[in-house]
């Protein structure tokens, strides 16, 4: 299984922890975590640093995941919204902000988080990544 980059975009240390933890160990991911939309638009222009694929929380301290989808620029990276709030008030919003996909922190940040992880591969999949 090759290893895919995600920059995972959480500013609760906790759920961070968890959720790099599980898609590493169990999933094969390298995962990158930053806490701010500032802090994501400062990892993606590192030309160091490549991701295939950006998660992020919904609510982050500076702005909400839907303004930081907006505000990228690189279409090509699939960006999965992370969130505990209801999804359908958000969704066409977020689908044009450029959001390629949804998971819901309640019910797919626990446990082993297939789902979550397989949400992740089918969005690079979806962009060729």
């Amino acid at each position: 299984m090759p290893s895919h980059s995600v920059l995972l975009v959480e500013d609760s240390e906790f759920i961070t922890e968890h959720v790099s933890t599980a898609l590493e160990s169990s999933h094969g991911f390298e995962v990158n975590a930053v806490t701010t939309g500032e802090a994501t638009r400062t990892a993606l222009a590192d030309d160091a640093q490549s991701f295939d694929c950006i998660v992020s929380s919904y609510e982050l301290p500076d702005e909400t995941g839907i303004d930081l989808a907006a505000s990228l620029d690189d279409a090509s990276v699939p960006f999965v919204l992370f969130t505990g709030n209801p999804l359908e008030p958000l969704v066409d919003e977020a689908l044009s902000a450029g959001v390629s996909a949804f998971v819901s922190k309640s019910t797919h940040a626990t446990g082993e988080m297939n789902v979550f992880a397989n949400r992740i591969r089918l969005a690079i999949e979806a962009h060729g990544n």
